[in-house]
């Protein structure tokens, strides 16, 4: 009898630590499943920055709590904005992604200018005026010096660009309504439409300095028309070294007086991509369009062209802050939103500008 106790101790026993065993073994597979998913996740974001997936956080989930309701969870309290001046959450990693691609995507400058993102108020670079010069010499002969380029700094200071979206109570109370989806849409159209306008015309004074601001870039007189004859000037005058990378910069009103152009053979000298039909080039060379570039008209630079991803320098402060407000503006809520962004050219050489003349009498 006792015998038979022990036995049954033992199977128990042993039953027991297999089905710890198993039991570990599940939790281990569902822990390498969930990191696997995020491995892919992570992935697909690295490799696909373009991509619209979105993974559901409590990061994000907090965020919206303290839009829809101003309720400061920690995860919310440990963004709170140290620096004088801003607004006083940091607007989270995944939102803000989102935010900058939907910037990105409609900004003209943004997809020709070089971009860089810093966490301080200003980038500093060194450039270069002139350039290195070298020379030929035998194995016995003297090296005399060459010509050095002068070396000056440039400093690019981040600017303030406000949104203040608003809504009602009722509004946020809607758990139908995606409202983090919202708050990137109004935040990221907000931004674009002043971003485009900084980058191109805007004068350095609380806004980045734009392309046309920007007195030592070349300017090329041509006539009070466009013609194939200037254009063709303008491509020949970008120096080089530059010229692979060259593009054209005008509105949709001077690209219109450019589309009936026809070359000495008669082949329309404007062509429109067959794969891309947004994709367009004159004379081979790619075209972009902005409709803050001015019109053809006396002494205006309607038509910039170069290398702009070597000329202009867009900066970006790490991130966007944000602060709700339901008191100043009853029954609405305010959302206002602070976006730090400069601008301007740090290679003047690589951009040349046509300067129109007024028509003859």
């Amino acid at each position: 009898m006792s015998n038979t106790t022990v036995e049954e101790k033992q199977i128990e026993h042993i039953a027991s630590n297999v089905q710890a065993i198993l039991d570990s073994e599940i939790k281990l597979a569902k822990k390498y499943n969930e990191l696997e998913k995020k491995f892919n996740n992570l992935q697909n974001t690295m490799f696909n920055p373009n991509s619209n997936y979105s993974e559901s956080s409590s990061e994000t989930k907090a965020f919206e709590d303290y839009l829809r309701k101003g309720f400061m969870s920690e995860l919310i309290t440990k963004s709170l904005s140290t620096n004088p001046g801003e607004a006083d959450v940091s607007i989270v990693n995944e939102l803000n992604r989102k935010i900058i691609h939907e910037i990105a995507a409609g900004s003209v400058m943004r997809q020709l200018a070089s971009v860089e993102t810093i966490s301080s108020s200003a980038l500093d670079l060194i450039t270069e005026d002139g350039t290195f010069t070298s020379g030929w010499v035998g194995d016995a002969d003297e090296r005399p010096v060459t010509d050095n380029p002068v070396l000056r700094k440039k400093t690019i200071p981040v600017h303030e660009l406000y949104a203040q979206p608003k809504a009602t109570q009722k509004l946020m109370d809607d758990s139908a309504l995606d409202l983090n989806s919202w708050l990137v849409e109004r935040l990221s159209d907000a931004f674009i439409k002043a971003e485009n306008q900084a980058f191109i015309t805007g004068n350095g004074i609380k806004k980045p300095k734009g392309l046309l601001s920007e007195d030592t870039v070349a300017r090329i007189d041509v006539g009070a028309t466009v013609t194939t004859d200037n254009l063709l000037r303008l491509i020949n005058s970008v120096p080089e070294n530059y010229l692979a990378n060259t593009s054209f910069l005008m509105n949709r009103k001077t690209l219109s007086a450019i589309q009936g152009l026809r070359d000495e053979a008669g082949r329309f000298i404007w062509q429109q991509s067959l794969s891309d039909p947004l994709k367009q080039a004159i004379f081979g060379v790619p075209v972009f369009c902005s409709s803050y570039m001015p019109d053809i008209g006396e002494n205006n630079l309607a038509i910039a062209i170069g290398d702009f991803k070597a000329a202009y320098k867009i900066v970006d402060r790490q991130s966007i802050n944000i602060m709700r407000d339901p008191y100043t503006d009853k029954p609405f809520i305010k959302f206002y939103a602070v976006k730090r962004v400069g601008g301007d050219v740090v290679l003047p050489g690589a951009l040349k500008f046509a300067r129109f003349q007024a028509p003859e009498a």
